[in-house]
Formats: structure tokens, C-alpha cells, sequence
């Protein structure tokens, strides 16, 4: 449902005969914006995956299942576990990783609606998802995603290759960590909306871990208003991962009283789907709030346009991707969608 009229609380104002494309009206310079930077930080990878990738190529190995790479070490401070259980020559580690990595997709994008970071507009130059291991005294967390299209060069790459990127350490096993299908979750929202401020970014990341766990949601504390005063918002503003459950978490159980997952072939294969110790990927058959907190990732991505203009910013730099200026206009879209979900009950 797309509202033609301004609502109230926005901090700016339509202009006159533009188009109406949501409560947040965006800029209509969408395609060169997103263009201009989505390629601004391509020729400077991130310190920590350009390591992963540098140990000889003799050492390092690659597990593909079509467009998903996972490159991994057998040798050396950053090699993988060498259990292979099922004897078919990948890892357990690398197998289980990948396979949570594809239901993960499958489940959000197929299942759920959310984009395909592969096919939007910031990330479709990407060919590939690509995927390393650190060893977490290096990483220092359990897995880190990057918002820029990366080019490796990978022997077998066609020049020119481009990929989108995450690393996890070795300590993390897929079958009792969520961190994979976490750090895909962030591909998602880098390639629909540059607002990267914490209690959103992860809030929803650790909201989304539910998708493939056991539980339909994690804690939640009471909303004791709603829209919230600006004081409380300024405390959400602060917050990070328990964002989750100061804000995103109750929000999905206000506009979800079912909280269960919409019937579907691609379900039904989700729930064939066992790591290699035999256990199920998907562990039930219940997610709440997943159209709400959809529907908001991609309000921000249609905000985030305004948000660059109204703010005068040159580029989505990381400091204007992290800005509390942006938080005006994340309330105004979070609000927009709350209202309309609000309308659907």
C-alpha cells in the first residue's frame, strides 16, 4: 500500500508535482545516486578479507554451490576444522556454513520477499557472494559483513569479476550458530539502504536469526508508547544488538499476532534441509513480525534518497552512513510502515 499524503512527524515537506512513491517522499535521483556509490569504495577492500585471501593459493580452497563461494584453509592459523564425516571431501565446518548461507537466502528472499542483494540496484554488478574464514583472535567477532563491492581476482575470474562479501571466524559451526545466516541478513540491508546506524543494522540482524532458530521471537520488553516519546527514541538510537529487544522484537509482535511462516514449495525444501551431522537447518515453522521489519528495510531504502538530499550530503560516506542525522528520517519511514501494517489488522 503506497500513502499519497504526507504524514505527520516527517521533518520535511513534498515538493509540489513530484511523484508520490510512499509516506517519505524520495528523491527521484534514485538510479544515479545509488550508481555514483555503490561502486565508491570497489578498489579498497577491507583489511580484514583482503588477509583472509592472502595466504598462498596452494593453501586455500574454494566450495561453490552456484553463485556462493566459500573460500577456506586447511593449513595455518586460519585453517577450518578438517572434520569430514561424510567423506565427500569439503569440511563439515565449510559445508554446514554454506548450506546455512543458501537456506538463509532461501527462507529471507524466496519465502519472505525480502530483496536479493545480488539483484538490486546497488549490488547487481556482483556476480558472486563470497565468503572467507579468520581465526576470531584475529576477526575479534564472530563474523563481520562489508557494504562495497569487492573485486578478488580469483584465478578463474573473468577481469572485471565483482563479488559481495562476508567473513566468519573458525570458531563458528552452522549447525549451533546463527552468525552466517546474521551476516547474509546484512548483504540485504547494505544492498537496500546505505542507513547503517547500529540499532537498526543490528537490531533487525539479531531479529533476523530467528528465521532459521528455534522460537518465533526473541525477548521483547512493552512498548509504553507508541509512536515513542524522543527521549526513548534517543535511547534506541544508542543501542545495538538490543535494539532487538527494546524495539524491533515488540514492534513485530504488535503487528503480528500469528507469527507464522506463509506455506510454500521452497518452505517445504527448507524443511528437508539437514547440516552434515544429520540436524534440521530450520528448526520450526515460525517467524513473527517478518512482513513488518521487510516492509521497513525497504521503506529506508526508498527514505535514504531524501535523507541524502534534505542532509546535503556529497556521498554516502561512513560517517554519513552511521550519522544521527539520519534518525528523523528512519523514525518517519519506521512509523509509515507501523501505520500501515496498523490499518491491515
Amino acid at each position: 500500500m503506497i500513502l499519497s499524503a504526507l504524514q505527520p512527524g516527517c521533518p520535511w515537506h513534498r515538493r509540489p508535482g513530484s511523484e508520490s512513491r510512499g509516506p517519505c517522499q524520495p528523491d527521484a535521483a534514485r538510479a544515479a545516486k545509488r550508481s555514483r556509490h555503490a561502486l565508491e569504495g570497489m578498489t579498497t577492500l577491507l583489511a580484514v578479507f583482503l588477509a583472509a585471501l592472502a595466504s598462498p593459493l596452494a593453501a586455500q580452497q574454494v566450495h561453490r554451490v552456484d553463485d556462493v563461494r566459500l573460500f577456506y584453509h586447511t593449513e595455518g592459523q586460519h585453517a577450518v576444522d578438517a572434520a569430514d564425516g561424510n567423506a565427500n571431501g569439503i569440511p563439515d565446518q565449510v559445508e554446514d556454513i554454506l548450506t546455512q548461507v543458501r537456506a538463509a537466502r532461501m527462507m529471507l528472499v524466496q519465502v519472505l520477499g525480502f530483496p536479493e542483494p545480488l539483484k538490486t540496484e546497488r549490488f547487481r554488478a556482483a556476480r558472486f557472494i563470497d565468503i572467507s574464514f579468520r581465526h576470531k583472535d584475529v576477526l575479534k567477532m564472530n563474523g563481520t559483513a562489508y557494504d562495497e563491492l569487492q573485486r578478488y581476482n580469483k584465478p578463474g575470474d573473468p577481469p572485471g569479476t565483482l563479488s559481495i562479501a562476508f567473513t566468519v571466524a573458525t570458531s563458528v559451526k552452522a549447525p549451533s550458530n546463527l552468525t552466517p545466516a546474521h551476516e547474509f541478513f546484512h548483504l540485504i540491508q547494505y544492498s537496500t539502504t546505505y542507513f547503517k546506524n547500529r540499532w537498526f543494522l543490528e537490531g533487525t540482524a539479531r531479529w533476523s536469526e530467528r528465521a532459521l532458530g528455534t522460537g518465533d521471537l526473541g525477548p521483547a520488553r512493552v512498548l509504553s508508547a507508541w509512536p515513542l516519546p524522543d527521549m526513548r527514541k534517543q535511547e534506541i538510537a544508542a543501542m545495538a544488538y538490543d535494539a532487538s529487544e527494546h524495539l524491533w522484537n515488540p514492534l513485530a509482535a504488535r503487528f503480528d499476532k500469528n507469527g507464522e511462516l506463509p506455506g510454500s514449495p521452497v518452505l517445504k525444501q527448507l524443511q528437508a534441509m539437514t547440516y552434515t551431522d544429520g540436524t534440521p537447518v530450520l528448526k520450526d515453522l515460525r517467524l513473527t513480525g517478518w512482513a513488518f521489519i521487510r516492509d521497513v528495510v525497504l521503506e529506508l531504502g526508498q527514505i535514504d534518497d531524501l535523507a541524502f538530499r534534505e542532509l546535503a550530503y556529497d556521498r554516502w560516506s561512513e560517517e554519513n552512513q552511521r550519522s544521527p542525522k539520519n534518525e528523523a528520517f528512519m523514525w518517519c519511514a519506521i512509523e509509515a510502515v507501523a501505520r500501515r501494517h496498523a490499518m491491515q489488522r
